[in-house]
């Protein structure tokens, strides 16, 4: 089924005072996403060099109390399941833990402690430490989520982006009924689907023939650049054909793994160094949801430190971005090669 990637243009004229007040005209491109519904402004605006990454602060901070997910302090600060519901407690793979969340969002709301190092960077983040959480991501909806339909895999790394602890670690939820925005994607893949088309196959295909916002395959996953991104920096994997995590076997997640690595390394070296995750995935078979992994940036934009983030956002349900999607698909796509 043909999707519609719908672009309008509005145009404002001023006199420049950056060139001697010369009549100047400057257009905003208005993007509607067919998959999401998600409607953002690319602005006219060269986005500055971010600098490097500094998380001196948050570092500095996290060390005046005790880190709950360091291995000396998870014994007795982490939160233990009921043995109704886990007689062990704990589930752990390798060096990753799983542990309620003691600030739950959901009935299923868990903390998946990802490695025992207390900080790493963008960078660090390698295939094998995120294929390790993916795999345990799956084990926790299996022994944790019985009957219900909808997961999601999500971090807020950093304290711009909400964290609330600087030691690596996911946050898994699952739920009977869909979040917001998964009712919505839901919704619109079910309505895709009555007029016989699969939603992320269809947009799959749209954004393999146009080439412009494709990143690059990994298993059976497809890697681009939302056409109305969520943030200066975002980056979307999609499976096509109804599937989720939950069919991944460890081949497959150790290539959806890399490809998280290879966003997680680009992001560092553009100086990226705060970033929201969410990884949504149906839990059962027939839900209707697809899969959807998403990545993006919240960084401040020098030389006074703004957030990506304003009111367009916040107020009016709309986003603006200073960076056209294909410009970052291009050069992550060097990195699928």
């Amino acid at each position: 089924m043909p999707l519609k990637f719908i672009s309008t243009y509005r145009r404002a004229s001023f006199l420049d005072p950056f060139n001697n007040f010369q009549p100047t005209t400057r257009e905003v491109e208005i993007r509607r996403d067919p998959l999401t519904g998600d409607i953002t402004r690319i602005l006219a605006f060269r986005l500055r060099d971010l600098g490097t990454i500094d998380h001196s602060l948050f570092l500095a901070r996290s060390q005046e109390r005790p880190c709950p997910f360091c291995p000396e302090n998870l014994e007795q600060m982490g939160a233990r399941f009921l043995p109704a519901d886990l007689p062990s407690g704990r589930l752990t793979r390798g060096p990753a833990t799983v542990v309620p969340n003691a600030f739950p969002y959901e009935s299923m709301n868990v903390v998946l402690v990802l490695t025992k190092e207390h900080y790493l960077r963008p960078g660090q983040f390698t295939p094998e430490i995120l294929a390790n959480g993916l795999a345990l991501a799956q084990e926790s909806f299996k022994k944790l989520a019985s009957g219900m339909g909808f997961g999601s895999v999500n971090s807020n790394y950093m304290m711009p982006a909400g964290a609330g602890l600087v030691h690596p670690h996911f946050q898994l939820a699952a739920g009977e009924k869909p979040t917001v925005f998964q009712a919505s994607l839901r919704a619109k893949a079910q309505a895709h689907a009555r007029r016989g088309g699969d939603l992320a196959a269809d947009y799959v295909r749209a954004e393999q023939a146009n080439k412009v916002r494709l990143i690059g395959k990994l298993g059976p996953a497809v890697w681009l650049a939302p056409f109305a991104p969520r943030a200066v920096f975002e980056v979307m994997a999609l499976m096509p054909e109804g599937q989720g995590l939950m069919d991944l076997k460890a081949p497959a997640l150790a290539k959806l793994a890399q490809g998280l690595s290879r966003v997680l390394a680009y992001f560092e070296d553009k100086g990226v160094g705060a970033y929201n995750l969410a990884l949504h995935t149906p839990l059962r078979p027939g839900t209707g949801l697809p899969f959807m992994l998403r990545l993006a940036s919240r960084v401040q934009i020098p030389p006074m430190g703004i957030d990506e983030i304003n009111y367009f956002e916040k107020l009016h349900d709309e986003i603006i971005s200073f960076l056209p999607p294909e410009s970052l698909a291009e050069e992550l796509r060097a990195r699928w090669k």
